[in-house]
């Protein structure tokens, strides 16, 4: 958003032989006093063609403030109704050479909580993206403050119970969306400290919809682990109260949510996780037998190749046990595979059948549907 001179080339036809602002590709250079990048800051404010204008905020990008500079921009922002405030915050979110000092930090994070016009706070919230501190504005009523902070909050331990409360009171749907992208990155370390904050919250029926896509959006490989294997399961039996209960409804709603999004659109990491884990241990291929079996039946076309492959690395040196928990596995998958895909999958079942004669016989059954 800031510095951003794009409104300014959206021009008749008639000015299109005027030169356009130089590449912001172009070395840096220190402003050499206070004074020039005043007067530049001024020039962004009051060139009258949006050429002259354009200019003026590319020198800005290029004009890397000094530590006078600096002051000098802060000294803009304190006079009430200058015009050059704007554009002074933004170049403060620009070159945030003020990032490495806490200091820095506590002095943008105070200028945009007493900031009265909301351009000019808007700028300093965006000046503060991927910085734990933008949490602050996540629930803010102008929906650009708003906006800005969820665009530039960074996941972390100390921002995840923020973006839950901005998640369940969002009232408007970009902000939703720009929390459920975000999540898509979500690190897998921080999947239960996720949750729990989502345990805490109260969520009506009207909310199912908008929790069903939050889970679409998590990791599913953790999700998977929590939800599915059941590692995080709350100790709901110990705990007592109505706080307890709404935990408890909670965690079976979640449990419910997370279970549909990983059968409905299983990624290949989970795909893998499944078949690999499946191979090595038969209680696991038991106990998620209908699980995995529902999901392979979601596998895209685009998936064959490459669950073909890794079936292939899990075979290496198989015992018959796991040659043949895989191959209920495979058969399964081939009567969905079509054109080269299905004749590779055919060809390893075939591979397979030469092991030895009783391996071939339950292949047999199992492609004739009779195991």
């Amino acid at each position: 958003m800031v510095l951003d001179a794009r409104h300014l080339r959206s021009t008749p036809a008639a000015q299109a032989d005027q030169p356009f602002p130089a590449p912001a590709s172009q070395a840096l250079v220190s402003a050499s006093t206070p004074a020039d990048l005043a007067g530049v800051l001024a020039q962004a404010v009051e060139q009258g063609s949006p050429q002259a204008q354009a200019r003026a905020v590319e020198q800005l990008r290029q004009l890397v403030p000094t530590p006078e500079g600096l002051e000098a921009i802060w000294a803009i922002l304190a006079q009430p109704g200058d015009p050059r405030r704007l554009a002074a915050a933004q170049l403060l979110g620009y070159h945030r050479q003020w990032l490495s000092s806490p200091s820095g930090i506590r002095r943008v994070l105070s200028q945009a909580r007493q900031e009265g016009e909301p351009a000019v706070q808007t700028a300093l919230v965006w000046g503060l993206r991927q910085a734990e501190e933008v949490r602050e504005f996540l629930l803010h009523p102008d929906a650009r403050i708003a906006r800005e902070a969820a665009l530039g909050l960074p996941l972390g331990r100390k921002t995840l119970a923020p973006l839950v409360r901005a998640f369940r009171a969002a009232a408007r749907p970009e902000g939703e969306r720009i929390f459920l992208h975000k999540l898509r990155a979500l690190h897998p370390p921080l999947m239960g400290e996720l949750v729990g904050h989502l345990m805490e919250e109260e969520w009506g029926e009207a909310d199912h919809e908008r929790l069903a896509a939050l889970f679409v959006c998590l990791p599913q490989v953790p999700l998977f682990e929590l939800f599915v294997e059941e590692r995080g399961k709350p100790e709901l039996a110990s705990e007592k109260g109505l706080a307890s209960a709404a935990r408890a409804r909670n965690w079976h709603l979640f449990s419910r949510l997370a279970e549909k999004a990983l059968q409905r659109g299983p990624t290949i990491e989970l795909l893998r996780l499944l078949l690999s884990r499946s191979g090595e241990d038969e209680g696991f291929a038991r106990r998620h037998a209908s699980f995995l079996r529902l999901a392979l039946n979601q596998a895209d076309a685009v998936m064959g190749p490459e669950l073909l492959r890794h079936f292939e690395r899990l075979t290496f040196k198989a015992s018959e046990d796991r040659l043949v928990r895989l191959a209920q596995l495979l058969v399964e998958l081939s009567f969905r595979l079509e054109g080269p895909s299905g004749v590779q999958a055919s060809s390893l079942l075939e591979e397979w059948k030469q092991r030895s004669p009783g391996l071939k016989l339950k292949i047999y059954h199992l492609q004739q549907r009779l195991a």
